[in-house]
């Protein structure tokens, strides 16, 4: 009797990683950018590394595929990578890629030319920014919906650019960093004076 192929060769279990200094996630990031650009007209890393947070728990990416050909490469790329796929959808690839004798979390989100911006103003976060601007959103009879845009009277008002979200909503573009929210309200908003 042969032994099986799994106990010739056994595979060891890798662990994962659960966080990555910003340096380390954001080096990691461009590898994998690198590795998979070809295959999207537009590719941009979002999260806590354009947030500039110091501490990363994941990597994501909105990425613009040139086709659904081309989306399906992306999983091909990232098997070279020796990355273990999660998911590996239509509109969302997740994997776990090989770093620092572990496995980092990576999540690549699919948008179209027409929800490019919202994707990326979503997948960047900070989730109480987000949150914040869906309340903001609301008030004035709109609704942010990722896969959709900046929805008004069930049309899309914005989505293609972040800043054309944010001005649709009356506000400036305020950079990527500033998306965190302190005591009810936006880093970016000026504090009112008296």
């Amino acid at each position: 009797m042969t032994p099986k192929q799994s106990t010739l060769f056994p595979e060891t279990e890798s662990k994962v990683i659960g966080e990555l200094s910003l340096a380390d996630a954001e080096r990691l990031a461009n590898q994998i950018k690198a590795a998979v650009e070809t295959h999207c007209d537009k590719i941009e890393i979002t999260g806590s590394i354009r947030r500039r947070r110091m501490v990363i728990h994941d990597i994501d990416f909105v990425a613009l595929a040139k086709t659904d050909a081309e989306w399906q490469k992306i999983n091909e790329e990232l098997r070279w990578l020796k990355a273990k796929p999660n998911c590996a959808g239509s509109s969302l690839i997740k994997a776990f890629v090989p770093c620092q004798n572990g496995l980092f979390q990576v999540d690549f989100y699919r948008a179209k030319p027409a929800t490019y911006g919202i994707h990326l103003l979503i997948r960047t976060g900070s989730a109480d920014h987000n949150m914040w601007l869906a309340g903001i959103a609301i008030s004035k009879g709109m609704r942010l919906k990722y896969s959709e845009g900046l929805i008004k009277e069930n049309k899309a008002v914005a989505g293609e650019s972040e800043e054309g979200v944010f001005a649709a909503l009356g506000f400036p573009c305020p950079p990527a960093t500033e998306r965190e929210v302190v005591e009810g309200k936006p880093l970016w908003m000026p504090t009112e004076t008296k």
